[in-house]
């Protein structure tokens, strides 16, 4: 993963350069404009790559829980750029419905066909089928949303190119910027969800509790039941179980449950034996 990430940086930095020197070179803009954008970008697959690559470090006696939710944080982080980039892409349209600027199609058309190509390079290397890492879903978001825009940009050159409506590029940006804040919120929320250590929504409860109480007869009660997630894809549980007796297999056999059923990797389990007074009496 981290190797995908390196050559995505790559990539978006050779095309930034590129485009920077274009812009120079042609006073252009709309070059030196892109160009900032792919800035954002190469900062958000670094940032991703940092959060990838310090995440994997042991815990210690300071992060007992070690440094997952730094890709979180990474995540958070671009869903939170994304969406003020979206924000800001709407504000300049509409900016251009008041007051309309010539749209130089050529350049435009020329840029956009290149971001395009990188862009989907750089999605070809980060998207896996299947893969569930909240940072890395928020980089390639990042990567769709340029994708989006460069299709958009491409379609307005066009038609700018044989109709000189240049209302075109407006409306596009404003369509592609309303399907990047439904991603970005997404990513926004779910990153918060974790930060703030919500039950993650794959998981029931109750069925948690269900199933420990039919599988092992000895359980009496389960109550202050806690789970949250470290990152996406690592889920920690605190619970209080009363037993009618107590034994290391009650005790093991329920945390395989946990792991193999719910996949919960960390399991801090507290045996409340409840003791039978009328044998005392």
């Amino acid at each position: 993963m981290e190797r995908r990430l390196i050559y995505s940086v790559i990539i978006i930095a050779i095309t930034m350069l590129l485009e920077i020197m274009a812009g120079i070179v042609s006073h252009s803009l709309a070059l030196l404009s892109d160009a900032g954008h792919m800035f954002t970008d190469l900062c958000t697959l670094i940032l991703s790559w940092l959060a990838q690559k310090f995440s994997t470090k042991r815990s210690d006696l300071h992060r007992s829980y070690g440094y997952h939710r730094l890709k979180i944080l990474a995540a958070l982080i671009n869903g939170l750029t994304l969406f003020l980039i979206a924000v800001i892409i709407i504000i300049e349209s509409i900016k251009r419905f008041i007051f309309p600027v010539d749209i130089k199609w050529n350049i435009m058309l020329e840029v956009a066909i290149l971001g395009l190509i990188s862009n989907i390079i750089v999605f070809l290397i980060l998207h896996k089928k299947y893969e569930n890492n909240i940072n890395i879903k928020s980089a390639i978001l990042h990567v769709i949303g340029d994708i989006l825009g460069s299709i958009a940009a491409t379609l307005a050159s066009i038609i700018i190119m044989f109709t000189g409506w240049q209302v075109a590029d407006p409306i596009l940006s404003i369509f592609v910027s309303i399907i990047i804040l439904s991603s970005s919120y997404k990513i926004i929320k779910n990153s918060c969800h974790i930060l703030l250590e919500g039950t993650p929504e794959e998981i029931s409860i109750e069925e948690i509790k269900s199933t420990i109480m039919s599988e092992f007869p000895e359980v009496i009660n389960i109550h202050r039941i806690h789970v949250w997630s470290l990152s996406d894809n690592y889920c920690v549980i605190t619970v209080h179980i009363k037993v009618s007796k107590h034994s290391n297999e009650i005790l093991h056999g329920i945390k395989n449950v946990l792991l193999e059923k719910f996949k919960i990797a960390h399991s801090t389990i507290e045996i409340e034996c409840v003791v039978n007074t009328a044998l005392g009496s």
